[in-house]
C-alpha cells in the first residue's frame, strides 16, 4: 500500500469567472522510503499541491489518500489530529516559535500528542544532537543561523517518525552551502528513517538528487518520472 495516492485531485479558489484552477487533476502515488521532487515554475501549483497532500487544504474534487486513510472522510479535528501523527512539515521559512527554546521547539510535536514534557524534552535533545545542534538546545531562534534554525526545523518535522515529510523549498531561504547541508539531512533521514519525502523545489540541484521528479505546470502534473542518475551525479558534483 503506497504512503500517498492522489486520484484527479483538483483545487479551485474562487467562483465563477474569477475562480482560479491552482491544481487540475493530479493523480500520483509515493511509496513508503521515496524522495520525490515537485518542480515548476514559481505559480504552478506546487505549495497546493503539496498542502493537499499534507492535509493541511481539501481537494474541491478528487481522492487524497494517506497512509490509507481517506481524507475526504474525516472532520476538521479529525483531520488535524491524524495530520499531527502522520505527517511532517518543513518550511522555506523555518516557522519556529522565537518564544520557545530549540529543545522546546523540536519538542512540539511529540507534547501536541500527549507525549510527557520530560520524555519529549529528552527525545528532542537526543534529536537535536543528531542534527548537530546539541550545543544549541538552549537558545532561541533569533540566536540561530539560517542554516541552524533550519536543521531545527528538520527535527521537529522527524521526531514524532511521520509516514510523509512535506518540504517546501527547505533550501529556498539558504546559501548554496547550508542549502546543501539542509538536503543532505533530508537525504539522510529519508534513509535512515524510511519516511516518505516529498518536497517542493526551483534548485534543479535538489531535484536532481530525488529518486523521482514529479513537474507541474499550470497547475497539471506534466511529467512523473524517476531523476536520471546522470543528472544526479553531475548535481552532486556541482553542489560540492
Amino acid at each position: 500500500m503506497p504512503v500517498l495516492e492522489l486520484v484527479d485531485v483538483h483545487k479551485r479558489y474562487g467562483r465563477g469567472e474569477l475562480a482560479v484552477a491552482a491544481v487540475r487533476g493530479a493523480s500520483f502515488t509515493v511509496a513508503a522510503g521515496e524522495f520525490v521532487a515537485v518542480v515548476g515554475p514559481s505559480g504552478c501549483g506546487k505549495s497546493t499541491l503539496l498542502h493537499l497532500c499534507g492535509a493541511m487544504d481539501r481537494p474541491t474534487r478528487g481522492t487524497v489518500r494517506l497512509d490509507g486513510e481517506l481524507l475526504e472522510s474525516l472532520d476538521d479535528d479529525e483531520l488535524t489530529r491524524f495530520r499531527r501523527r502522520h505527517v511532517g512539515f518543513v518550511f522555506q521559512f523555518f516557522n519556529l516559535l522565537p518564544t520557545l527554546t530549540v529543545a522546546q521547539n523540536v519538542a512540539l510535536p511529540l507534547l501536541l500528542a500527549g507525549v510527557p514534557a520530560s520524555a519529549a524534552t529528552e527525545r528532542a535533545e537526543h534529536l537535536a544532537a543528531r542534527v548537530g545542534l546539541g550545543a544549541r538546545t538552549g537558545h532561541r531562534p533569533a540566536q540561530l543561523s539560517g542554516g541552524e534554525a533550519q536543521r531545527a526545523a528538520i527535527a521537529r518535522a522527524v521526531i514524532h517518525r511521520p509516514r510523509l515529510l512535506i518540504a517546501d523549498e527547505p533550501t529556498g531561504n539558504l546559501d548554496s552551502v547550508n542549502g546543501s547541508r539542509a538536503l543532505e539531512l533530508l537525504l539522510e533521514l529519508n534513509a535512515r528513517l524510511g519516511t516518505a519525502v516529498l518536497l517542493a523545489t526551483h534548485d534543479d540541484r535538489v531535484a536532481a538528487r530525488a529518486g523521482r521528479t514529479i513537474e507541474m505546470r499550470d497547475g497539471a502534473v506534466v511529467c512523473d518520472a524517476a531523476t536520471e542518475p546522470d543528472r544526479a551525479v553531475a548535481a552532486q558534483g556541482s553542489a560540492g
